[in-house]
């Protein structure tokens, strides 16, 4: 495209704004649930972080019951009622969503503790898990209402709000109450206090946070209650989350089904990074979501589609490199944790590519969802669900943790390609453009450049060699990029990102 008009300019800029929030957060989140790992390897062995990797993956499950797709309904709904001033639907929403997550989070605290002996030791064979179940279901109601209070946040687009809280303080807490706990000698059971301690301060964190941005709730205003819309949203959202929890947890519940603690750490291990790829996905879905269900109901289907191409573009610009880096380097980053994780550099390599495939697709799963298709989505999830259960019953008892990774990247996949094909059949719209490939092209020149430079045997490890191998390839593929030239949509972007860095002034 030539230009943009001066309405998508801004949209183009609030987008990318926001979402270098999210890629900000998304990075301090990643390398402090790394150092976490490392932390509790180092000091309680991969046994029994396994055991806490596997705890953890129980909790979300449940924490997905707990929220019954809430979030995204609020984020729906407090986007649609703050864009028209309609405060009575506005509060009235808020606060339904708000009871209802701690009804259904305190249901769910009582039935893990009480399900937590049969998990441990007729599911899953660990009778060490069951302590540390019965501590972290106690993190529930805390957990589940810090995310709600979170979606009302990105509802009204101050996702620096909901970065701050979910990807920085969170898990720069959890880190800190771990070493706390590990330093006194609680070993596994002080951990697991360590998380609900956390869960405690993040939800007076996320209160503080949503009583600034939401003044009108203090006001003695009428309240109206959109029971019916919110709960019929709501229900498909509830079954899709569970499905999608399901899917992002299953592979780890039936590894540790079936084997040892130590590889089920290998495999968490493993989890942690693969989500870098996603990262700038979520970052400008969390921003994007609430646009497109604006841009929808004013029926400016151009402009949506513009900003769609956009985001599709940037999403894969910045998930490639962070793919090739993780694949490449897969042994020297999984040996910084311990030897015997090397183990799990083949595994490493399948669900990044899974990762890859998921963020070349751009955000079609929230296009048809802020479009008024939850229904659609929620049979995707379950398609999805099904078929990452039943590849995981089939391949982990035979390949192990690279059969789990192998099943998750076939149907992370397949479901993404399904999502496209409904995309273009129900809005007609695409996430393509011919400048997809320049990408592509800087990224090949840049990975031969680096094969090249490991060719060469130079009398230096490559665990030594990383930092500069790092640098160089990142070099590389910005170099090649700019002399492929940036599209109009790009150079708007890094001219606002450029002018932040040298004003220090923050977007609002």
């Amino acid at each position: 495209m030539s230009g943009l008009s001066n309405g998508n300019s801004t949209a183009v800029l609030k987008i990318a704004r926001n979402a270098t929030y999210g890629l900000g957060g998304g990075v301090v989140t990643l390398l402090l649930r790394l150092i976490i790992s490392v932390v509790i390897i180092r000091s309680i062995g991969s046994e029994n972080f396994g055991v806490y990797v596997l705890a953890l993956a129980t909790v979300a499950v449940a924490e997905i019951l707990a929220l019954a797709g809430m979030e995204n309904t609020l984020v729906k709904f407090v986007s649609q009622f703050r864009s028209i001033n309609d405060t009575p639907r506005l509060k009235g929403t808020i606060i339904f969503g708000i009871v209802s997550v701690l009804l259904l989070s305190v249901i769910s605290c009582i039935g893990l503790f009480c399900l937590s002996q049969v998990l441990a030791h007729q599911i899953f064979n660990k009778p060490n898990l069951m302590p540390v179940l019965k501590i972290l279901s106690l993190a529930l109601p805390f957990l589940a209402l810090s995310k709600v209070l979170s979606a009302c946040l990105q509802g009204i687009k101050l996702i620096k709000y909901k970065v701050l809280l979910q990807q920085i303080l969170s898990p720069g807490f959890r880190l800190i109450c771990v070493a706390l706990a590990l330093v006194s000698g609680y070993h596994l059971i002080g951990v697991a206090w360590a998380v609900v301690m956390t869960e405690i301060i993040t939800f007076i964190c996320s209160f503080c946070f949503f009583f600034r941005g939401f003044p009108e709730m203090r006001n003695k205003s009428p309240i109206i209650f959109e029971i019916k819309k919110a709960i019929a949203f709501s229900l498909p959202l509830l079954l899709t989350g569970f499905s999608n929890r399901i899917l992002a947890q299953a592979d780890i519940l039936i590894v540790g089904h079936f084997m040892s603690g130590t590889n089920v750490g290998i495999y968490g291990v493993i989890k942690r990074f693969a989500p870098l790829i996603a990262m700038p996905l979520g970052a400008f879905n969390s921003i994007f979501a609430p646009i497109i269900s604006d841009l929808f109901a004013r029926k400016m289907r151009a402009d949506l589609e513009t900003q769609f191409k956009t985001v599709a573009k940037w999403i894969f610009m910045t998930s490639l490199p962070v793919f090739t880096l993780l694949t490449f380097f897969s042994k020297e980053i999984l040996m910084a944790f311990d030897p015997v994780f090397v183990a799990g550099s083949l595994a490493m390599i399948v669900l990044c590519t899974g990762q890859m495939a998921n963020t070349s697709t751009g955000s079609v799963g929230f296009m048809l969802m802020m479009t008024g298709r939850p229904h659609l989505n929620l049979l995707n999830s379950g398609l999805l669900c099904v078929t990452n259960i039943l590849l995981n019953l089939f391949l982990v008892p035979k390949y192990g943790i690279v059969g789990g990774a192998c099943a998750g990247a076939f149907s992370i996949t397949a479901i993404q390609l399904l999502r496209l094909c409904e995309v273009w059949l129900f809005l007609r719209m695409h996430p393509y453009r011919l400048d997809f490939l320049k990408p592509v092209a800087s990224c090949l020149i840049s990975v031969s450049l680096l094969a090249g430079i490991v060719q060469l045997e130079i009398p230096i490890t490559r665990f030594v060699m990383l930092p500069f191998l790092l640098m160089l390839f990142l070099l590389s593929y910005t170099g090649f990029l700019w002399l492929l030239k940036f599209s109009t949509e790009d150079r708007i972007i890094l001219n606002s990102l450029k002018n932040r860095m040298f004003s220090g002034k923050m977007a609002k």
